[in-house]
This record gives structure tokens, sequence and C-alpha cells, in this order.
């Protein structure tokens, strides 16, 4: 119970004090606000019907405006700048958890139980849209209302007692019956939160300039609305059935405040009505009955909303808890810069998947050595790469370094071992100049000498900011959209600029036209340096510039050798080089 509001707590407390202090101070300014407010009318009509000094009611009246106003004064000072304050803690916190989730594993990442897993933490950290750190709110003001609760029950305690015990009951019975319908509607609502990821994406697909031509080229426009507005149905039917969780309770809450009402001004009138009770009084315990039952409902509906989304605190923890596996080897340094790479009997599976995607490979990769992977689609290739980056770990089998099991050495060192591009590169709504940097400091004339060699030089100089000219169109309307094959030239320059001693090309040609591509092999050389470069492709003349080829089929190694060995033995190599060599020569 309530680890919700002490995680809440802890953050605020380890990122701003301020902001945690800034909260009470403002309930307990805004908590005697309602107290007075009972108070002075008593005093007022008393002195009214009483004595009449001037002198008393002007000294009730400015006591009270002056708390008033310096209530309001101090609680808008607190509130707003205690909202700043909270606004910080957000984002150190979701800096934090930024942080965390990129130190996670892959495999974790790419879980559809990681994204529902973070759909319900969202929901979790700003209660169901209603802001981070609203549940600590709520806390805070549970503290406030009972200042504010215990001022009046001094209040009513003048009252006759069964009054109150009876009208205590009906107010409790009121905020019980609201509380159990806030309950059960953010139980609703935190379960609408799996929908509501499918609505948010097939929303978002009609915003996505990388979607856009898909839909309009494939006629996808009605079925993918049609989809939208399933799921928008399905959340909002969840809204409705949450909602009306507040119809029902608003009906009974108004009847029972009816009752409670109609109890309360018949009893204090009739004491009036006897003389067991002046105009002031009454008027003091009307503003204290109100002021009660708003007190007490409020206190039970922030109890029940921290209740509620307490139940959701372990999605969130589990979320902050993502395993880090890959980080958990004995933390060795990589030594040098020429490494020998092994591949014992590797085998891979895919989390959930039944067919294994790499079986019982054994590789060798030289210092230096050009490696081409060879393989229909599917047969992997890239599954292997993945796993030579370790993004993965083997499901069976080991890898080892200049002797080493890969897994033993320090994670970030080993990973620093390789400049790669996947077929499914990524570039940065940033710079051209950032996206070939990475954060690193390179100079431009280093830039312009890569760039030069993926035969991007030109094009660069012709643009409007050249290396500071943005990618897209998100930030600048300036921005540079570049083609498939442009689009891979600098993700080539970008492994290049990283300067590490082993190089991976995932289908670095597959969008270049031919020109682009003869010259790439040309330099393939030159672009490698004497650097360890493995080059997967499906063009089969690619295998003329490496010094050997692997040949994959359905996850097994089933060929090695040179280019002219592999054709000399007519497998599998040869026949999927003639497949395509009937092309050319038809």
């Amino acid at each position: 119970m309530f680890k919700g509001l002490r995680f809440f707590l802890s953050e605020g407390w380890r990122y701003d004090k301020k902001y945690v202090l800034w909260l009470a101070l403002y309930q307990i300014v805004n908590s005697m606000i309602p107290i007075a407010a009972s108070l002075l009318p008593k005093f007022v009509i008393d002195e009214l019907t009483g004595l009449k000094r001037i002198e008393y009611l002007i000294g009730c009246v400015g006591v009270f405006a002056g708390y008033v106003f310096i209530a309001n004064a101090l609680s808008g000072y607190f509130f707003y700048d205690g909202f700043s304050r909270r606004c910080v803690v957000a984002e150190r916190f979701y800096d934090r958890m930024r942080e965390h989730l990129a130190l996670a594993d892959l495999e974790q990442l790419e879980s559809p139980a990681c994204h529902e897993m973070r759909a319900q933490a969202e929901k979790f950290l700003t209660c169901a849209g209603r802001g981070f750190g609203y549940l600590l709110d709520r806390a805070v003001h549970i503290a406030g209302q009972l200042i504010t609760l215990i001022g009046l029950i001094a209040i009513l305690s003048t009252l006759n007692g069964w009054f109150v015990l009876a009208f205590s009951a009906l107010a409790i019975l009121c905020s019980a019956v609201e509380s159990r319908a806030t309950e059960k509607s953010m139980r609703i609502r935190m379960e609408a939160a799996s929908t509501e990821r499918y609505w948010t994406y097939f929303s978002g697909l009609f915003e996505s300039t990388e979607m856009a031509k898909e839909i309009r080229l494939n006629g996808a426009r009605d079925w993918l609305l049609r989809k939208s507005r399933h799921y928008a149905g399905l959340s909002n039917d969840c809204y409705r059935r949450s909602n009306n969780c507040y119809i029902l309770s608003g009906a009974a809450r108004s009847f029972l405040t009816f009752v409670q009402q109609c109890m309360a001004y018949a009893f204090l009138a009739a004491r009036v009505l006897t003389g067991g009770m002046g105009v002031g009084s009454f008027s003091m315990c009307i503003s204290a009955v109100a002021s009660f039952s708003d007190a007490l409902r409020r206190i039970m509906d922030s109890f029940a909303e921290i209740r509620a989304f307490d139940l959701y605190y372990d999605k969130l923890e589990e979320y902050l808890n993502l395993p880090k596996k890959l980080r958990e080897g004995k933390g060795l340094p990589v030594k040098g810069e020429e490494h020998r790479i092994e591949l014992h009997d590797v085998s891979f599976r895919y989390a959930g998947a039944e067919r294994w995607a790499l079986r019982h490979v054994n590789l060798t990769i030289e210092p230096g050595m050009r490696l081409s992977l060879v393989g229909e689609n599917g047969s992997g290739k890239t599954t292997l790469i993945k796993l030579l980056c370790r993004l993965y770990d083997p499901t069976e089998g080991h890898i080892t370094m200049d002797g080493t099991d890969i897994r033993d050495f320090d994670y970030d060192s080993y990973l620093t071992q390789f400049s790669t591009v996947f077929q499914d590169l990524r570039l940065f709504d940033f710079s051209l100049r950032d996206n070939l940097c990475m954060g690193r400091d390179i100079g431009d004339g280093e830039l312009m000498r890569v760039l030069d060699q993926v035969g991007l030089r030109e094009k660069t100089e012709g643009l409007p900011k050249g290396l500071d000219t943005h990618i897209g169109r998100t930030f600048d309307e300036q921005g540079f959209e570049p083609s498939g094959g442009e689009a891979q030239k600098i993700a080539l320059a970008r492994a290049l600029c990283r300067n590490a001693p082993i190089v991976i090309l995932d289908e670095p040609t597959a969008a270049m036209d031919a020109r682009a591509e003869y010259e790439l092999y040309r330099q393939f050389d030159g672009l490698a340096g004497g650097k360890t470069a493995v080059y997967i492709s499906h063009r089969m003349s690619a295998s003329r510039f490496c010094d050997a080829a692997a040949v994959l089929h359905q996850g097994r190694l089933i060929e090695y050798g040179t280019h002219d060995e592999l054709i000399a033995k007519k497998g599998k190599y040869a026949e999927l080089y003639a497949l395509q060599a009937q092309y050319y020569t038809e």
C-alpha cells in the first residue's frame, strides 16, 4: 500500500526538496481558510445583533481579509513556483529513465510485453494524464484537508453528539460511495492502456511523413481509418464505462447530500427557534457542515485515487528494472586494435520464436580480413552481425575475441570496436555534421575527407548550410531530404567517422544506383583501410572484393571459401551467383 506515493515522495525529495516543502506549505496555508470562513460570519452576525461595535466589526473583517490576502499571495507563490519545480523534477526523472532504457538489453525493448509495460508505467507516472507527481499532490492534499477537518470538528463539537455522529455517518457514506466509484473508474481506465496504445499508433500513422507515401500509393486511407476508429471506439467505450461509474455515484451522492442538508438545516433551525443557538452560531455551523462534507469527500477521493494508481506502481518498477544481462560480465577492457573473432558452435533463437535463426555456426574472422556473408533472405546473416556486435548473446555456444569470451569484456568498451551500418539504417533530424559526428569532436577537414570517400562531398558543398544543413524538415524548412542511396552514404560516412577497428556493412549499396555501387566496390579497400571488414550483400559480385565468403542457408553455415573456390565447388554459392548473373548475360 502507498508504494507509488513513497516513490513520488523520494523522487521529489531527491531532485528538489523545496518542491515537496512547497506542496506541504500550500496545503497548510489553504487548509485554514474554510475554518476562518466558518467562524467569521458568527462573530459578525453576533456583533450586528448585539453590541454593534464598529471597531470590533472592522477588526474581525480586517483579520479575516488580511489572512485571506496573505494566504492567497503565499498560495500563488507555492503553487506556481512548486509547479516549475515539479517540471524540473519530472524532467530529471525522465532523463534518468531514458538513461536506464539506453542501458537495457535490446531484446527487452523489442518485446510487446515491454511496450505494454511502458504504456501502463506512463499511466501511473501521469496518473492517466493528470500530470507527473499528481499522486503526491493528492497525498499532501489529504494532509491539508485533515487540518481543515480537525478545525471543523472542533466547531461542530459544540452541537449535540448524536447529531454530529449521524451527520458524520452520512458524510462518510457519501464519500465512500464516490470513492468506490473513483477506484472502479481508475481500474477501467488503466485497463484501457493497451487499447489506447493501438489507437495512438494508428492515429499517428496519418501524421508520419515516413508513412505518407505508403498510405497514398496503397490506397490504405479508408482501411487505416477503420482500424483507428475501431480502437478509438474501444477506448471510448472504456471511458464511457468509467464515466458511468461517476454518473451512478453522483446520483447516490446527490440523494445522500440532500438528506444530509435537510437534516442539518432542520436540526439547526430547531435549535435557533427553541433558543438553544443564536443566528451567528447557526451561520457558523451551517458553513462548517458544508465544509466538513466537502473536506471529507476530498480526503476519501484522494485515498481512492492513491489506492487505484498504487496498484500499477509495480508496472513502473518492472519497467525501471528491465534486465541488463549484457552488462553483467567481468568488465574486462578490450586491448589492441587488431582482433581475431571466433564463433564456437553458435546457435540463436529470438524470444518467443520456434525456429532457430542460427544453428551450430563455427566461423573465424582473422584480423584485417574482408569477409562476405552470403545467403538468401532469412538465412541468418543480419542475426549473425547482431551477435558479433553483441546486441544479443547466443542462445547456445559462445563467441570469443582474441581468445576471451566477449561476455567477459566491458560492454561499452567492446562496442567501441565496431563501426556498423545496418540495412534498416536511421538518420536523425539533426544537422549533417551531428549525424556524422554523433557527439564526437571531428574537424571539418576530416569530415569532408570521409564524405569525399563515400561520394557525398560535392552534394554537401552544394547544401545551403554545408555540414550544418539539417537532414529532414522537422526543424528547418531548408532541410535536406536525402534519397535512399544518399542516406546509405551518410550512414556509411558515419561508420567511417567512428574509426573503429572492425567495420560491418549490412547491405550498404541496396539503395544505390549502379554507378554509385561500382564506385563503392572499387574503393572498398580504401574505405576499410587495414581494418577488419564484414560485408553483407545480396549481390554476389561483392564477394570478389573480399578475402572469403561465408554462405548461410536456413541459419547454418554451409559453405566457406574464396569466390573462385566456391564457384568451382558448384554448390549453393555458385547457384546464387548464376541466378544473378543470368540477368546481366541474357
